[in-house]
């Protein structure tokens, strides 16, 4: 099966609300927004008794015109053509979910970037780089710095006034 030739606006759907009417057979099911963008994509041998998180339900319910595609595939066949769809549409909410690797080092591949140059770019040697993707040393500080973002509601810059570097300092 190629990804690129299922057209999901041609599959059957359901709307959110109505999600009990799916198939009970396996499935792949991707839910889409009013305008056709799939949002998530998920995989089920029984969907019409398949239970979404009720964070990824209470993100969908206050969207409009919320449906839900299926693709009724053997059971056999269900991991990997959702990998394949997972692949293909790189749907937000499937972002949140545990598998997804998280972390700086996730955020350094994603960037396409070497421990070295980040090492080079923040001016730090890159055993530093290393230290802090296996968490190690400094990662205290890291999730403290996150605490106050989120108790502060801010980005890590407000927490600090920036320095200036006096030009006596510089000779």
């Amino acid at each position: 099966m190629i990804v690129e030739t299922i057209s999901i606006h041609d599959l059957p759907f359901v709307m959110l609300i109505d999600r009990k009417k799916l198939p009970s057979s396996p499935c792949i099911y991707l839910v889409l927004d009013k305008s056709g963008r799939v949002l998530y994509v998920g995989r089920s041998i029984n969907a019409s008794q398949q239970r979404e998180s009720d964070q990824k339900y209470n993100a969908l319910k206050n969207l409009e015109g919320v449906k839900i595609s299926y693709l009724e595939v053997e059971e056999s066949l269900l991991y990997s053509v959702e990998k394949a769809l997972l692949a293909y549409f790189k749907p937000p909410l499937n972002e949140t979910d545990k598998h997804t690797p998280r972390g700086i080092e996730a955020l350094r591949r994603q960037k396409g970037l070497t421990q070295s140059q980040v090492a080079k770019a923040l001016g730090i040697d890159v055993s530093t780089v290393r230290n802090w993707e296996k968490s190690r040393d400094g990662t205290k500080m890291f999730m403290r710095v996150a605490d106050l973002c989120e108790l502060f509601n801010c980005n890590p810059r407000d927490l600090y006034e920036p320095i200036e570097v006096s030009k006596n300092a510089e000779s």
